[in-house]
């Protein structure tokens, strides 16, 4: 799983980009917002990243933040919405907008994203509106940080239900983790879930 890339930045489209990282040329899909704060070509470059598998391909998607990249995460996780409608959504709107738009439940707003009808706003509003409103999604004491979204993300790619990821991640006490490496909170997470 790749969660982080730095490199050269070789080549930019407005859905997607190569990186030059390690001797090898990384395709990255991104929205048009993340293509908006590219560098120019031949500078330096560094994106979240969310490593998405399937049986046929594994693409890479990148994010200018983990914050970002969360938010993609969870709407990805309602029925219905896949990788290139939630660009889509992102390359109308930045992430903090989306997170306000679902929680304040404005449908016809989302319903402006390219393959978002009114079924699947709703769909998402009902998912996601509650997560999104402030709901204490991880254990007491504990901030959301890139080690937190990488185990997020490690347990998906586990195939955990974002419903199962969060309950694992509100039993694990912050005391627990601090100073301790990803690989160390994945472990104690798989614990829990």
């Amino acid at each position: 799983m790749i969660a982080k890339l730095w490199g050269t930045l070789i080549e930019k489209q407005p859905d997607y980009l190569i990186v030059r990282s390690g001797g090898i040329g990384f395709q990255v899909f991104i929205s048009a917002r993340t293509f908006d704060r590219l560098p120019q070509t031949g500078q330096e470059v560094e994106l979240d990243i969310y490593t998405h598998v399937r049986e046929e391909a594994l693409n890479l998607i990148g994010f200018n933040g983990v914050a970002e990249k969360q938010i993609f995460l969870k709407l990805l996780d309602v029925s219905g919405v896949s990788i290139k409608i939630a660009l889509n959504a992102f390359s109308l709107y930045e992430h903090d907008q989306i997170k306000n738009i679902i929680i304040r439940k404005e449908v016809d707003l989302l319903k402006r994203v390219s393959g978002i009808g009114k079924k699947l706003a709703e769909r998402i509003v009902l998912e996601l509106s509650e997560q999104l409103g402030g709901q204490d999604e991880i254990g007491p004491g504990m901030t959301e940080d890139s080690r937190i979204a990488e185990v997020r993300q490690a347990l998906r790619s586990l195939g955990y239900s974002s419903r199962e990821i969060e309950k694992a991640l509100r039993n694990i006490d912050a005391e627990k983790i601090h100073n301790r490496k990803t690989e160390d909170i994945l472990k104690i997470a798989l614990k829990e879930v």
